[in-house]
């Protein structure tokens, strides 16, 4: 199958305080191109909806490669990459249009839900398994379940808002990571910025929770987090993140970071929707 690509111009608002992209601007980009490719197969959320389904995001890891700025326009491409007992896979490259740099590439793993029983499906009810001959996946596909965080972190505590929840009633995908990427602390925030992001999806979380976003350095430049619902104590999410200094950049453009920086920590570090919130392989 031939890859489906799509332009995003990058806006002002898009971009934080040092001028670049926001992690959470390239996941949606993500998002949207995968729906617009699942509507052209014949998979989109609106179509699934009407048999009682839905998509829902259960995990995606995205590798930053290259700084991108409010200007710049990416073309995202993505495709189908195969499915298991439960899940659908689909990959994606994100590369700016003017020189052809490949800023971000990802790989991601979708479950069918059932609307009325909140459960998985087998995902070839809905989509076609493909060729057999499927090309190698941009990245490794999730495989183990991300380690809990243990021990001491930092916490900070968020109110679901109307603007968090999607098409399928719950917290969109892009809510979580930003939550994640807001618990670490200042001086990481001014320093660095994130290079590898990995998300897990464990459960749905509604309108009006309040939730704790954590975070703790995993001792090898970068974090483990974990969104938790405050009411009950349930684990949302769990995400790995792993940074890079601000002043380095994979395409020769200077970085700054901002003022007070202090030297940043060791770098290193389908179909469908949601987070589980909506969004379409």
């Amino acid at each position: 199958m031939r890859p489906y690509t799509r332009a995003f111009p990058v806006h002002s608002y898009e971009v934080d305080a040092f001028g670049e992209a926001a992690p959470a601007a390239l996941a949606g980009y993500l998002q949207e191109v995968a729906g617009d490719h699942a509507a052209a197969l014949g998979w989109s959320l609106p179509e699934l909806m009407r048999r009682g389904l839905t998509w829902v995001l259960a995990r995606q890891r995205i590798e930053i490669r290259a700084t991108v700025r409010a200007g710049d326009v990416l073309e995202a491409s993505t495709w189908p990459s195969g499915l298991d007992r439960f899940a659908a896979f689909r990959d994606f490259v994100l590369r700016r249009q003017a020189d052809g740099v490949e800023v971000a590439r990802a790989v991601s793993q979708w479950f069918v839900l059932d609307l009325a029983t909140r459960r998985p499906v087998r995902p070839d009810r809905v989509v076609a398994a493909g060729p057999a001959d499927l090309p190698p996946h941009v990245l490794e596909p999730p495989g183990r379940r991300l380690p809990a965080l243990e021990g001491g972190f930092e916490e900070r505590r968020f109110r679901t808002r109307y603007s968090d929840i999607d098409l399928n009633q719950h917290v969109n995908n892009l809510s979580y990571l930003g939550w994640a990427l807001e618990s670490v602390p200042e001086e990481t925030w001014r320093s660095a910025r994130p290079s590898t992001v990995d998300v897990q999806f464990l459960a749905e979380c509604r309108y009006g929770s309040a939730v704790l976003a954590r975070s703790a350095a995993d001792g090898a430049g970068g974090f483990r987090h974990a969104i938790v619902r405050e009411e009950d104590g349930r684990e949302l999410a769990r995400l790995e993140t792993r940074w890079e200094p601000r002043a380095a950049s994979a395409d020769g453009r200077v970085k700054g970071a901002g003022p007070g920086a202090s030297p940043a920590a060791s770098a290193g570090p389908a179909g469908a929707p949601s987070g589980r919130g909506a969004s379409e392989p």
